[in-house]
């Protein structure tokens, strides 16, 4: 099971300006399957390994995240929220749901995956996606608007505990 996934915003812009479709499908339900791929001329998926996403280029495979391989269990919907560097950010991590931040600005995080103890620091310095999956224990250093998004909604999912 994934539990940290880091996507620069330098790269989403990157992949842009040579990707004339406009579509970026990083973390997904599903991967296509061959014979829909070879439809709609789409490129060659492979799971991506790693905590940091990167741009493939024209001539590599799509590196796919699916996001069930952030899911927990039970639970629907999602909950959005708005935060900037004028906020508190504790410790803390979810039992059930994946929290996703997205900023335009510099964004990084300090984590912790309760269960074995692997621990990092991730910086995307101009901006980007963090997605933190179940049990990750993590703060955010957020610097301008940052929209959060949980999902599954789950009613009294946090807990707080230090890094």
């Amino acid at each position: 099971m994934r539990h940290v996934l880091a996507i620069p915003l330098d790269e989403v812009r990157r992949y842009f300006a040579v990707n004339e479709r406009q579509s970026l499908k990083v973390v997904a339900p599903e991967r296509l399957s061959a014979a829909l791929a070879a439809r709609l001329g789409a490129k060659p998926e492979a799971p991506h390994d790693g905590e940091v996403w990167r741009h493939s280029g024209p001539d590599a495979l799509n590196k796919m995240c699916e996001s069930s391989e952030f899911a927990a269990g039970e639970g629907t919907g999602f909950t959005i929220s708005f935060g900037t560097e004028n906020g508190v950010q504790e410790e803390h991590g979810h039992r059930r749901h994946t929290e996703i931040y997205f900023s335009e600005h510099p964004l990084g995080a300090d984590y912790r995956v309760e269960h074995d103890g692997a621990a990092g620091t991730l910086d995307l310095p101009a901006g980007g996606a963090l997605v933190f999956g179940p049990g990750v224990v993590h703060k955010v250093r957020l610097s301008g608007l940052t929209i959060v998004i949980e999902t599954p909604a789950v009613t009294n999912d946090k807990f707080a505990v230090a890094l």
